[in-house]
């Protein structure tokens, strides 16, 4: 499928150019919940309430009581104060993207001195939230590929609060708006 390429979108309105049986595709209750909730939240709060309101009304209406937080060691200070947040109403658990790190030698890493000898963890990072029962995690910040580990292992569902971008002050959709930034995209880099 090439869906991005589609000027119609007639399955906005319920007309799909591929018909499927996606029902049974919910048959698990926390999927379903989580599909059903969000709906509810995108509807009763459409362009009303920010992503950080928006997680906390998804948390509290799926009835999650233990949420995990994974961030970057960059973002340390948003980290407290998200934590801080949730504390008021849920029981947090979070977690340092350094923790355990591994030595970049290990596995034969590219190094920058400005970032220093050690590899985050995200893997140990869905460990440790795994291990402490958390039901919702959210990510704060994790760098691509990161992230990408830390979805993978998470045994809860995982939304993401910060989406990392140093260049574009954590706003990765600029890139696709300005022109000027859209025009160096897709660049073979070295």
């Amino acid at each position: 499928m090439k869906c991005h390429l589609c000027k119609e979108k007639s399955c906005y309105i319920g007309d799909p150019c591929k018909k499927t049986d996606s029902i049974s595709l919910y048959d698990d209750p926390l999927d379903r919940k989580l599909l059903v909730v969000a709906a509810e939240i995108e509807a009763l709060f459409y362009k009303e309430i920010c992503r950080v309101d928006e997680t906390l009304e998804f948390t509290r209406r799926m009835n999650f009581k233990k949420i995990g937080i994974a961030f970057c060691l960059g973002m340390r200070k948003e980290a407290k104060i998200l934590g801080e947040i949730f504390s008021k109403e849920f029981e947090v658990h979070s977690v340092c993207c350094k923790v355990g790190s591994i030595k970049k030698d290990e596995f034969e890493m590219a190094k920058n001195p400005r970032i220093g000898e050690y590899s985050c963890n995200p893997i140990e990072q869905a460990r440790i939230l795994n291990n402490e029962g958390t039901e919702f995690n959210i990510v704060l910040g994790l760098c691509v590929g990161h992230d990408s580990l830390f979805y993978k292992y998470s045994k809860a569902p995982v939304t993401t609060i910060v989406t990392k971008d140093r260049k574009l002050g954590h706003n990765p959709v600029a890139a696709l708006y300005c022109p000027y930034i859209r025009s160096d995209l897709g660049k073979e880099l070295k």
